[in-house]
């Protein structure tokens, strides 16, 4: 009698399914299972982390178009959820931006990026110090101009070079340490002018040294490596494709 009570007890004070799962699965660089994980969990923590799960597979390892969408979606959800929970968890608004961004990019849509741009800057009024923030509004902005060019993403998107550069000097500012900054920069760098090679460089040499803290941050910089390596032999424009097909989406083509 008295082991069936501890059992029950047991059963009453475990954590829900999937609440540490999710975050030590996205630790550990095992995305798809973190995502999986996270469908079960109720704590804000781990649907954020089986959030960012679901988007890191959709921006760097789905297969296809369709598939990065109904992850991304998926990653949206998760996000809104833990937003649920906690209206003022700035890691969940943060990230669902970011989501919300790769499905901008995936569909080309501008009403999606002005979305995600919004919820970037609601982050950083949230929290100004917060690196990463200003970091993702950066990449908006430079992706923006790259792909749409200086004038039509101005006057379609309000994006600009300015934004790009004060957004991403300020995250390096605000977190010196980690891969993810500098290498977002470095790429973003380099998709907008091969005349920015040896700034990306510098960059990801930094990123290369840098000590990363998790799964995520582990691919960020495998994927720094791959593309400094590149640059060091001299071969921009083979830097500036690699960078390209290892940046969020570009393995999509």
């Amino acid at each position: 009698m008295r082991l069936f009570a501890a059992l029950l007890w047991l059963l009453a004070t475990a954590p829900p399914l999937g609440a540490a799962d999710a975050q030590a699965l996205f630790a550990a660089g095992r995305f798809a299972e973190a995502a999986a994980a996270g469908q079960g969990a109720r704590g804000a923590a781990a649907l954020v982390a089986a959030g960012r799960a679901a988007s890191t597979e959709a921006g760097w390892r789905a297969a296809d178009r369709a598939r990065a969408e109904a992850l991304l979606v998926e990653a949206e959800a998760l996000f809104d959820r833990a937003l649920a929970l906690e209206p003022g968890n700035g890691e969940a608004l943060l990230q669902r931006a970011i989501a919300t961004g790769y499905r901008a990019k995936l569909k080309n849509a501008p009403g999606l990026a002005r979305e995600a741009r919004r919820g970037f800057e609601q982050a950083i009024a949230r929290n100004p110090q917060d690196a990463l923030a200003h970091a993702a509004l950066g990449g908006w902005h430079g992706e923006a101009v790259a792909t749409l060019g200086r004038l039509l993403a101005g006057t379609a998107l309000g994006a600009s070079r300015d934004g790009f550069e004060r957004s991403f000097e300020r995250a390096m500012a605000l977190n010196p340490e980690g891969p993810a900054i500098p290498t977002f920069f470095a790429f973003t760098a380099l998709a907008l002018d091969a005349g920015n090679a040896r700034r990306a460089e510098a960059l990801l040499e930094r990123a290369d040294r840098a000590r990363a803290a998790d799964g995520f941050e582990r691919l960020v910089q495998a994927n720094a490596r791959a593309v400094l390596a590149l640059l060091q032999k001299g071969d921009v424009a083979a830097a500036r494709r690699e960078a390209a097909r290892r940046s969020p989406l570009g393995q999509l083509g």
